[in-house]
Order: C-alpha cells, then structure tokens, then sequence
C-alpha cells in the first residue's frame, strides 16, 4: 500500500450540517476529478471544515476568534439536539484492498474521540492524512503569498514532505540561541557562584595568611603544599608541653582547642586567662569584620547600577501592566493568531502590527531586569551580605535592619540609588561603633595581659590563633570546593552549548540542502502549471538563498521585465496562480499516504477564462485519471460557471459531480442520484406532523424535478434563466415548461398524449394551489400535513408526464428525449 483515497464522507451535526437522524453521504470516485457544488450557506465549507477536524484536530478559523466569540462552541451544529458531531471518513488503498471507517465525533463541550475497526490505529491513520497540500483554499494560497520570507519557507518545507525536519531544525536554533540557552542553564547564575566563591576563596586566603603568621611567627610562603602547613601549624601547639597531650596522634584539624583552653586553664588559677581569650576572640571578631564586605569602590559601582535601574524603571509601567504585555505578545506571537494587528484583549484592530509595538514596551522591562541581574552579581561577588553581619553585631535595640531588609529583596525588587546611600550612611555609623568597641577590647586585653604572666598571654594568643586558622582553613576549603563544582557545572554546560551549536549548524545545512534539491525539483513543474493556467509571458521563480529557510517569490520575466519582485507586480488572480502552482506541483512530486487533494473555493479570484484553464490542468494533468499515477481531487465550489463546467465534464467521463441543497437548520442533502432521499426525508417529516421541515425540503424536492424535466426533455429557457442562477425559481422553470409544451401544441408536434397533457394542468393545480402561492408569503400555517403529502404525489405525476414506458410493457419508464420526440 502506497497512499490512501477518499471514498466516502459522512456528516451529521457539524458545523452548517445538521441532518439530524439523516446523515449527509457523500460518495467520491477514486478513480474521477470529483466537484461538489452548493450555493451559499449550503454546507460546502461545513464539508471541508469536517474534514479538517477530523485530520487535524482543530479548525484554525474557529480557534483563531477572539475570546469573546466563544469559537468552540460552533464545531457543533447549533440546532442538533443531540448536541454531537459525526465525521466519518472512509478511506481505501491506492493499490486496491479493503476500506477503511474512521469515525470522529466532538461534543458540545469539546471533547473529542476518535475510533476505528479491530486492529487499526485510526489516530494514527488520520495523522498519516494530515499533509499540507491536502486541504487547500483561497485563505492559504493566500497567506502563502502575503507570508514573511521565513514563514513561507517553513510552509513550503512542510509542501515539500520536509515540515518534520524544518520543525527540527526550528526547535535546534531554538535550543542553540544563546539567549534562551542562558536562561534555562542559568548560566548568570553559574558566573556568580564563581565570581562570588572566588571572592571568598581571596578572602579566606589571606585569613589563612594571617592566622598563620600568628601561630607560628613565620610566613606561610615559606613552606610548599598544605601538608607542610598543617605540619608546621601543628608543631606550633605540639611543642608548648601543657597542649602536647591534646596534639599527640591527632592532625592539626582534629586539634579541640576548647580543650587546649581548659588545659592551659587547669594550670593557672583566676578568672582572668578565660577572660583574655574571650578578648582575643572578640578582637579577631571585630577585626574580620572591619575588613570584611563592599570597599568604597564597590559603593560607587553599586550606586551607578542602582542608578541606571532606577532610570530604566522610571519608563516602565509597572509589574501588572508587565505581566499583561508579556500574555498578549504570547498570544499574538502564536501562529494560531493569524492577525498581528488585532488585540486580543480589545478586539480593537490596529493599522500596524501589535507585536512591535508589545517588544518595545517589554524591551523597557527587559532593560530593568538586566539591571536587576547586574545588581544581584555585584551584590554576591563583592560580599555584601557581609554587611549584614556587621549590622548585626553592632545594631542597637529598636534599630531597624536595614541590610538584612534589603538582602531578603534583592532578587525581586533590587536596589535603588536611595537605598544605596542609605546603606553607606548606616555602615558608617555601624563601622565607628565597631570601631569603638574593637579599641575598649584591646585596651581591656592589654590590662589583663600586664597582669597575667607573659608566658599564659603567649600561649592563650597561639590557642586562639590555632581557632582562627582551622576555621579559615575549613572555608578556604569549602570555597575551594563551590568553586570546584561551578567550574565542573561550567565546563558541562560549554559542552552542551558547543554541542548544539554543532548540531543546529549541520542540521540546518543538511535541511537547507534537501530543502534545495526539492525545490529544484519543483520548479519547472511549477512553471509549467502556471503557464498552463495564466497563458502570459509571466515566469514565476522561487528563490532560496543558500543554507536558509526563507522563500521568496520573484519573476523571472514579467513580459519585456527580468528578475523582478512578484509581490510588488502581480495582481491578485496572478497571485493566486503561482500559490496553486506552488502546491499542485509540490502535491505531484511529494505525496504522501494521503493520495487525495481537496479544494475549496480556490477560484475565487479568477476569471471564467483562467478558471476553466485551472481545471483543464487539474483534469488532464494534474489528478486522476488523466495522471494514472496522480492524486484524488475533490473540488468544492458555490461558482455558478464552475458548476456548468462540472456537469459538462461529468457527460464526458473521468468526472464525478454532486449538488447540495438543504438549510443549516434542517439538513443538507446531495441531489445527485439521491433526490429520492429528498423526497424520503419529506414525507417522514410530513407523516411525522413535522410540516415546517418538511415543507423546506418539499421546495428543494420540487426545484429539483422542475429542473430534471428541463434538463432531461431539452425545454428551451431565457437566457438570464440558464446564465443566473438566481433566476432558477420554482415558478420561472413552471413557466418555462409550460410556454415550450404550448408552443409544441400549437406547432402540433407534442409528443405528450392527451391524459399527459390532461395532468399537466391537473398537477400543476395541486402544485401552485395547495403550496406555491401559501409558500410564497413565508408562513406555514395554512398547510397541513396531508395537503404537503399531495403536492408531493403530485410533483411526481407531473414529472411522470414527460416520460413514457421503455419498452413498451415493462414497466420502466424514462423521460421524453425532447417535447417532439419519444
């Protein structure tokens, strides 16, 4: 099996098709150009509609409404009581083998379902059918032209069997763009975990340093690796003989200098040794906090960022108005929102496109969350949260916290200029408290040490240097290891990057290319078509530059023109030319396991003359049978001139043609081989007491006979009657009947016999009296249910006027092959 074809649909209450009880059946030749022809308002788009939902899911036109139309209400038939559509769709190997019924029905509240024989993937299948050249009207050879280069292309890839790998290629550039890529790693976030456990890295090396030099009396640059450090750091407490049982077997790190204290405590008697190393611990406290935090420097840096987002915010509006730009450009954004200039939150439609205009606003925002960003990395990397320590110690009952405030905002709402002063101001005053209490500590440190003997103060002093180093060496150690695991977090990240970039890089070559090839495949057949259709000295081109997705359109020659914008010079019926070239030649090369091409209303920008061209093509080259090995074509059409085309073809083979008529409210029924369901349809109604639908249907019963008997017996009619079909009333062809049998009689060549003449007038009577005239005012209260039941046995006698018994004795009867010949 190589492809599917259509060979029936079924409908009931979707969309303009209720047929409630009496689903519409629509039978298509797989081996036929097929054309169904309704007036306005009959079903036609209702069929194409159908068939869409049942391919793909939605219907773009309904989806794309504005909120407040509520556009999912209409899937189904509004007057089905059952409030329930059924699309069933059969369809049938190209290479012979059994059909296949899918049926999809949706619900009044949106649910969908879909169901198939034993042993069939029925979504599957459907999803197979979903091709972009096998639903096709005027709006999207439309959008096709007026599209965006880029748009274009991407629609043309998916014409080109290629829209699985444009989508690819699309989600790849989407993974590599740098932007994006930052954002979902995070990789700001990465930078200032390095920048900032670097800073502490510098910070607790020089802590190191000093505590070193404390304990020990020597510098640490003297002795390489940390092994000899700690080594050194250890003999340093090792060699006083109270610590060395506390030091013995043990590294410097397991070294309990609580116990180191108590030890030297155990040896002299008095208060004051705990209270000297108290002092020393508060003075290395007040110390690492005095050198701890911003620099001067880093208050002008930050008072410049926070200076620029203020400035930035001041031409914003505000978070609300923020958040509902940014769900409005979404929308508009989406593809399913086709008009760009259209706000949908309004509804109001503007002269230009709304999408600019909604970047430039969140462009405003985006620049105050950049600054944003700025002023949380000055904040990590320059350790300000230092300050909170410092405002800590030296806050005074009553105060408020204005640094811890602050640190908790600072990822949401930053830090303006203000705040910033304020910040120095406080840490000012902070730093001359501190700077008072670090004075009172060393001056009481230097009474007790001149009380205390020298020996206790020097011992106490390597004790608590011993602290201070262990402590720094364990956050040297743990700033090592964030900056250690950033840098691995980094380095994958990079891989990543360079990996998409690679991959998105030689995709879109590889896509690009075969993208190329099959546009050079297409482009002869394309030209080939539109000639066929337009017969100018008009040459289409369609340009892809190379390794790009963009399609444009150009022309090659535009009649004593070469190389010029399509766009700029061809009219509308032109236009429309090139994009059914476009997806006709791409149909015939590119198919898929769809094998058939619907087409609705696609000729509405043509002339009589290019319509019939456009046909002749699709007959003779384009589908089957005329191309053995091309598509299934199914026409949809509400033009008058196309549906005397239609019927003109289906006398001559190889064409299929069906006619709707019917309401929206009542039902839509084809007059093709199927009037007698017309008239089934009627007297169930009528039998029912249901008069007001089976006077509806009785109407289009009667048109239909009236025309059958000017068809099939050849009655001559006006010229506006044949050319307009506005003038194809009941009433106009009675006339017309009746004045082509009088003139037979006068000539006295009526092939009618006496009792047909006879019942003409008797018919015709029942006919005018009993419906016509009531009918004609618009009310049905003066019918009745058996009254209608006459009229419709009496359409029947009269038709059964013009035909006579073939052959004779056998029952069979056909019409009249003219008023003057059996």
């Amino acid at each position: 099996m190589t492809g599917w074809l259509l060979e029936s649909l079924e409908i009931e209450g979707f969309r303009g098709i209720n047929n409630e009880g009496d689903p519409l059946r629509l039978g298509f030749s797989c081996d036929a150009v097929n054309s169904v022809f309704a007036p306005n308002a009959v079903g036609k788009s209702s069929i194409f509609d159908a068939l869409a939902f049942a391919i793909r899911g939605s219907i773009r036109k309904l989806d794309t409404l504005p909120a407040s139309e509520r556009g999912s209400e209409y899937y189904v038939n509004r007057f089905h009581t059952k409030a329930i559509g059924t699309i069933k769709i059969t369809v049938v190997p190209d290479g012979g083998g059994t059909s296949v019924c899918v049926t999809v029905t949706r619900t009044m509240d949106g649910k969908r379902s879909v169901s198939g024989p034993p042993g069939v993937d029925a979504e599957a299948l459907l999803a197979s059918l979903d091709r972009d050249f096998v639903l096709l009207d005027h709006k999207t050879f439309q959008t096709f032209i007026d599209d965006k280069a880029i748009d274009r292309g991407r629609a043309f890839s998916g014409l080109l069997g290629l829209s699985r790998y444009s989508s690819l290629r699309q989600e790849l550039q989407g993974l590599a763009n740098t932007r994006a890529f930052n954002g979902h790693f995070e990789t700001a976030v990465l930078t200032q975990r390095a920048t900032a456990a670097q800073h502490l890295i510098n910070q607790h090396t020089s802590a190191v340093h000093a505590d070193f030099a404390a304990l020990t009396q020597t510098s640490i640059t003297e002795y390489q690796g940390t092994a000899a450090v700690l080594a050194k750091a250890h003999e340093a407490l090792n060699q006083i003989p109270v610590l060395t049982p506390h030091c013995a077997g043990k590294s410097f790190a397991e070294i309990v200098i609580d116990d180191c204290l108590k030890a030297v405590s155990a040896t002299e008697v008095g208060t004051d040794k705990d209270r000297l190393a108290a002092l020393i611990r508060a003075q290395g406290r007040c110390e690492a906090l005095t050198s701890a935090g911003p620099t001067d420097a880093d208050f002008a840096i930050l008072t410049d960022l926070a200076i620029r987002r203020d400035q930035a915010l001041a031409d914003t509006a505000g978070s609300m108005l923020r958040d509902l730009y940014l769900l409005s450009r979404d929308v508009i954004a989406d593809e399913s929102w086709l008009n760009k200039s259209a706000c949908p939150i309004c509804d109001h439609v503007s002269d230009h496109s709304l999408l600019d205009q909604l970047q430039a606003k969140l462009a405003r925002y985006e620049a105050v969350e950049a600054a944003t960003v700025h002023i949380s990395t000055e904040w990590k990397t320059k350790n300000w949260a230092a300050l909170a320590s410092l405002e800590q110690a030296e806050q005074r009952e009553g105060e408020p916290s204005i640094i811890a405030g602050i640190e908790q905002k600072l990822t949401t709402h930053a830090i303006t200029a203000v705040q910033v002063k304020a910040i120095l101001e406080w840490r000012s005053q902070l730093l001359e408290r501190l700077a008072a209490r670090l004075l009172q500590i060393k001056a009481d440190r230097h009474t007790l040490e001149q009380r205390l003997p020298p020996s206790l103060v020097a011992v106490t002093t390597s004790v608590e240097a011993a602290r201070r180093l262990q402590s720094s060496l364990q956050d040297l150690s743990s700033a090592e290891a964030e900056s250690a695991a950033v840098k691995t977090q980094q380095s994958a990240v990079e891989r990543i990057k360079a990996f998409l970039d690679a991959a998105s890089s030689r995709f879109a070559t590889a896509e690009g290319n075969a993208a190329t090839r099959r546009l050079q495949a297409v482009q002869p057949l394309c030209k080939d078509i539109f000639s066929a259709i337009m017969h100018q000295p008009v040459h289409p081109m369609l340009v892809k530059p190379k390794g790009g997705e963009e399609v444009s359109l150009s022309l090659s020659r535009f009649w004593s023109l070469n190389n010029v914008s399509a766009q700029a010079l061809l009219p509308e019926s032109f236009r429309n030319a090139l994009a059914v070239s476009v997806y006709l030649a791409a149909a015939s090369l590119y198919g898929g396991p769809a094998r058939f091409v619907v087409l609705d209303d696609i000729t509405s920008s043509f002339d009589a003359g290019h319509q019939f061209h456009l046909m002749e093509v699709i007959r003779n080259t384009f589908a089957r049978p005329g191309k053995v090995d091309g598509p299934q074509v199914i026409i949809l059409s509400h033009d008058t001139l196309l549906e005397k085309l239609f019927n003109k073809n289906t006398n001559q083979g190889g064409w299929s043609h069906q006619r709707l008529e019917g309401t929206a409210r009542t039902a839509v029924l084809p007059q093709s081989n199927a009037v007698n369901r017309v008239k089934d349809a009627t007297v169930r109604f009528l039998n029912a007491g249901q008069v007001e639908d089976g006077a509806i249907r009785l109407r289009q019963y009667l048109e239909f006979k009236l025309l059958e008997i000017i068809s099939r017996v050849q009655i001559p009619v006006p010229v506006d009657f044949a050319l307009d079909d506005q003038k194809k009333q009941v009433q106009a062809s009675i006339d017309a009947i009746e004045a082509a049998v009088r003139l037979h009689q006068t000539a006295n060549s009526l092939v009618l016999d006496a009792a047909q003449i006879s019942g003409l007038q008797i018919n015709i009577a029942t006919i005018t009296g009993n419906f016509l005239s009531h009918f004609a005012t618009g009310s049905t209260q003066a019918f009745s249910a058996p009254s209608l039941l006459g009229v419709v046995s009496a359409i029947d006698a009269y038709a059964d006027c013009f035909t006579c018994e073939d052959p004779a004795g056998s029952g069979k009867r056909r019409y009249y092959r003219s008023l003057s010949r059996r």
